[in-house]
């Protein structure tokens, strides 16, 4: 994980694409490039006439993740492969972000973000002198993406 800060070493990514067991992506992660794991609210203003300050409720969540990978077409763990081998008719798999602690791996209890997500977007881009997957994950199922700790 060269060039990665202290912060990044210490965060993993991991993706299983509905057809294999989990595969840790965070080797091709292009630092800084990660956003996501939590909720973004949409606010629903709920102010009326005679208040004298605005109000606002709580709407739908959004939960993307968004990252963006070197290329690597290593067999079954490059980011190629393993973005590339995505079952585009299931459509689904399980993203999980872990977080761990002074710049150690993700430990039990560390922090998690887990859910069903949909892989929609994983266009190639230069970056420098190198291949870029730039990935878009949005949520998909019956059950919200959440907060956990890393069993």
């Amino acid at each position: 994980m060269a060039g990665k800060n202290h912060v990044e070493r210490s965060f993993r990514l991991l993706w299983d694409n509905s057809s294999d067991a989990q595969k840790d992506l965070t080797g091709d992660l292009v630092p800084g490039s990660v956003s996501g794991g939590g909720f973004t609210f949409d606010e629903a203003d709920m102010t009326g006439v005679s208040e004298t300050v605005y109000n606002f409720l709580k709407d739908r969540g959004s939960a993307e993740v968004s990252a963006r990978f070197h290329m690597n077409d290593t067999a079954t763990t490059g980011s190629t492969v393993v973005l590339n081998s995505h079952d585009l008719t299931a459509g689904t798999g399980t993203l999980t972000l872990r977080w761990g602690q002074s710049g150690a791996a993700p430990t039990t209890n560390d922090p998690e973000w887990e859910g069903e997500y949909v892989l929609l977007s994983n266009n190639i881009t230069f970056d420098g002198n190198k291949a870029v997957h730039n990935c878009v994950f949005k949520p998909s199922g019956a059950v919200a993406p959440a907060w956990g700790t890393v069993t």
